[in-house]
């Protein structure tokens, strides 16, 4: 990848939309794009720079828009990266994946833009955005891809296209021509959980019907340590309710709680699982001590004690820890105390923020992605033997002794769904989840 960056900020995305202007136009963006990589049109990466140009009277902003590059992945597994050249890193960007059956195409790329990419300004374009999507070291063609171009320099290019953010994957064209043919429609579901955590409180009946929250003393975590139900409430963020978790300490094991929400039901084991979660590095209130290491956590597991264990864990550190010092990491983990050695993938960087987290667990193993992209596939040893519960949890592994100022660190889960033996990518997810709010379902549970 290329990795120059220019220190220049996102200057031209800052102007707000008129009322007045429609957002509706097929030709409201034009792409330029150039191939980092036209050398090496056999080899194992796409790499492409992607700029879009605003052809309209007013901003834009970007986070209602998507680009979708469109290609062939000739049986092998991609995993995308991007980097923008003008920033450090991808906070303003994230990337999702999907199948489609198309002409030169039977997936995409899509790359999405949060609120901290601004709009783009009337006539302005965008710094390019470096796209990279490599295949595990496999070689492929990509002179037959839809999305494909050996152009050098940046030229208009239609085969990567704009779209309506959440539209299906060739509808709500913004701009440029998509592939012909339709998309691979998602696997039907016959049961699944959903709960879109809209209580007023963890008291409500409906929220003590599915979850219970954690009271009693163990392990995990800080020995002496508590585990809290006032540590666990609902929040508010716009017009959207949301589940907190906290876990707080002054530096002393006495002065320090834990918390968990489990389901009710251990009835979950092969299917998809996926929440969507904002993991937080700085803490609620107090000092963020680095000597604090803290887990933020979504998983699912049997009781500890069965023969039967097992455990699929998605774990965020955002103080380090585990032998990652004071780098934030996240632990992509199969856990199993009956095996000698338990796979987990380790992406030592932060997650700060809203994520979504999908895991697929099969006989074949256990599948984990985080907003679309595939960071980890474990083994079938380790597939789920007997049902799980749902898990959420944040607890301290150890604690910086030497400040006693008291402080609270803490996660926001939005939403949690199963769908039970059905393998649902993360836009099917997403599509799902919206369909049910849009029915007004704020709970389901259709799971025998």
């Amino acid at each position: 990848m290329k990795t120059i960056w220019k220190q220049s900020l996102l200057a031209a995305m800052s102007l707000v939309v008129p009322l007045s202007e429609s957002l509706a136009g097929t030709t409201d963006f034009t792409v330029q794009y150039q191939n980092y990589n036209a050398a090496g049109p056999n080899d194992d990466i796409i790499e492409a720079g992607i700029q879009l140009r605003n052809n309209t009277g007013a901003a834009i902003p970007l986070s209602g828009v998507v680009v979708r590059y469109w290609f062939t992945k000739n049986g092998a597994t991609p995993t995308p990266a991007c980097w923008w050249w003008n920033a450090p890193d991808c906070s303003a960007i994230s990337l999702t994946s999907g199948s489609v059956s198309a002409t030169g195409a039977d997936h995409y790329v899509e790359i999405r833009f949060n609120g901290a990419a601004g709009s783009l300004a009337a006539g302005a374009t965008t710094a390019p955005i470096d796209l990279g999507i490599t295949f595990g070291g496999v070689a492929v063609n990509e002179t037959d891809d839809y999305s494909y171009g050996n152009q050098t320099t940046a030229a208009n290019w239609s085969r990567i296209t704009v779209h309506d953010a959440g539209s299906a994957p060739t509808g709500g064209l913004r701009g440029g021509t998509p592939p012909s043919g339709g998309t691979t429609p998602p696997p039907s579901v016959s049961a699944e959980f959903f709960d879109d955590f809209t209580y007023n409180g963890p008291g409500d009946a409906a929220f003590t019907n599915l979850w219970t929250v954690r009271t009693y003393a163990g392990g995990p975590g800080v020995s002496g340590a508590t585990w809290s139900a006032s540590n666990v409430s609902m929040v508010s963020e716009g017009s959207d309710r949301l589940m907190r978790l906290q876990a707080s300490t002054n530096g002393s094991a006495a002065g320090t709680s834990h918390s968990e929400v489990i389901s009710r039901a251990q009835k979950f084991k092969f299917g998809t699982y996926a929440t969507r979660i904002k993991f937080r590095d700085a803490p609620l209130s107090g000092p963020r001590v680095y000597g604090d290491k803290y887990v933020e956590t979504f998983f699912a597991l049997t009781p500890y004690n069965s023969a039967s264990y097992s455990e699929q864990d998605y774990e965020y550190l955002p103080n380090g820890g585990w032998g990652q010092g004071n780098t934030s990491t996240m632990f992509l983990t199969s856990f199993d105390k009956n095996k000698a050695a338990s796979p987990e993938r380790k992406l030592n960087y932060s997650h700060d923020g809203w994520h979504t987290l999908v895991l697929h667990a099969s006989p074949s193993g256990n599948i984990y992605h985080i907003d679309g992209v595939e960071l980890a596939n474990h083994t079938s040893q380790f597939s789920p033997i007997i049902n799980q519960f749902l898990d959420f949890q944040m607890w301290f592994i150890e604690l910086g002794t030497t400040n006693g100022t008291p402080r609270t660190y803490f996660e926001e889960v939005d939403w949690v769904y199963f769908a039970k033996d059905t393998y649902l990518n993360t836009n099917a997810v997403n599509a799902t989840v919206t369909s049910l709010r849009n029915a007004s379902v704020p709970r389901k549970d259709t799971v025998p």
